[in-house]
C-alpha cells in the first residue's frame, strides 16, 4: 500500500505523514528523509520529527537509486516507511548532477512508483504540491520545479490513497 501526500510549504505534511504511518503498521517505522540537512530550519525540523519516539523510529541513508529505499529487503524490517522530501530530492540531485538528463530522472521516478506499486510494507511518501506555486526564475530551480509537477503525477497515479494537506488539514482525493 502507498499513500501519497502532497501540499504546500508549511502546511503539515510530515506531521500527517507520521501519524498516518502509525495507523497502517505496527512499530518499528522507518522515516526517510530525501531533503538534506543543509540548513538549521531543516535540521530543527527533522530533529522534531525524530526525537520524540527515537526507540520505534528508525532512520536510513540515502541510497544512490531511491528506488532501492523500497526494495524488498529493504522495507522487510519495518511496519511502515515514510519517505519524506521527495520535492528536495529532485532540487538536490539536479544540482549535484547537472547532466542529469530529464528522461533520465523521469525514468528513476518511474522505477520508484513501480516499487511503490508493489510493495506490501506500507509507504507514505511526501512531496511539495509545485501545481499551485509560481515557476522559480532561476532556470536550474525552474527545471526541478518542472520535473517535481510531472514526478508528482506519475507517483500519484500509482498510489492507493493520495492526500491534500491544506493548513494542516488532509483532504483525501482519492
Amino acid at each position: 500500500m502507498f499513500t501519497f501526500v502532497t501540499g504546500g510549504f508549511r502546511s503539515g505534511r510530515s506531521n500527517y505523514a507520521l501519524r498516518r504511518a502509525c495507523e497502517l503498521g505496527p512499530p518499528p517505522w522507518c522515516y526517510v528523509s530525501l531533503g538534506l540537512d543543509t540548513d538549521d530550519a531543516i535540521a530543527k525540523r527533522l530533529a522534531h520529527h525524530r526525537r520524540d519516539q527515537e526507540a520505534i523510529w528508525h532512520t536510513k541513508p540515502i541510497p544512490e537509486k531511491v528506488a532501492d529505499l523500497v526494495s524488498p529487503e529493504a522495507l522487510a524490517p519495518y511496519g511502515s516507511v515514510v519517505i519524506d522530501g521527495f520535492s528536495r530530492w529532485i532540487e538536490e540531485r539536479l544540482t549535484a548532477h547537472p547532466e542529469l538528463s530529464d528522461a533520465q530522472l523521469i525514468a528513476d521516478v518511474e522505477e520508484l512508483a513501480d516499487r511503490l506499486y508493489r510493495t506490501t510494507v506500507p509507504v507514505v511518501l511526501v512531496t511539495r504540491e509545485v501545481g499551485l506555486a509560481r515557476p522559480p526564475e532561476d532556470p536550474l530551480l525552474k527545471r526541478a520545479f518542472r520535473l517535481t509537477a510531472s514526478a508528482n503525477q506519475i507517483l500519484a497515479s500509482s498510489a492507493t490513497h493520495v492526500s491534500l494537506l491544506i493548513s494542516g488539514v488532509p483532504l483525501r482525493v482519492r
